[in-house]
């Protein structure tokens, strides 16, 4: 029996070392399509206090020089990652990766970002840029 137990172990081994694919994104091209998106505009339509709208775009200035989390923005795309994820094959999105082993395959949903938010050309052409 333990024989058994061991040969059906050792078969599994080969499935368990399997590539695991994580999706990451390219943050400056995530700030700058969300703040430009429908998404956004719908958020901005519910803010009345002047310095709230203010206070949002100071933020959002700072998010884009790297200075401030992205944790609004990743809320907001919380309804969109299963489709992200499912669209480009990954079983995780991590915003930042900092080490991964040989097991991980990285793999860039940045485009599946932007068409969830819905990005127009104009917002592409930026992206474009900021990637170079």
């Amino acid at each position: 029996m333990q024989l058994i137990s061991t040969l059906l172990l050792l078969a599994a081994l080969p499935a368990m070392a399997q590539t695991m694919r994580i999706g990451t994104i390219h943050r400056p091209s995530v700030v700058v399509a969300f703040y430009r998106s429908p998404v956004w505009s719908d958020i901005l339509k519910k803010i009345v206090d002047p310095q709230e709208g203010k206070k949002a775009q100071d933020l959002a200035h700072r998010q884009l020089a790297g200075e401030a989390p992205i944790g609004n923005i990743l809320e907001a795309l919380a309804p969109g990652w299963p489709e992200i994820a499912r669209q480009a094959h990954v079983a995780a999105v991590a915003v930042d990766l900092p080490y991964a082993d040989a097991s991980v395959q990285t793999v860039d949903v940045t485009e599946q970002v932007l068409d969830w938010l819905k990005a127009d050309e104009r917002t592409r052409k930026i992206v474009r840029e900021l990637r170079k």
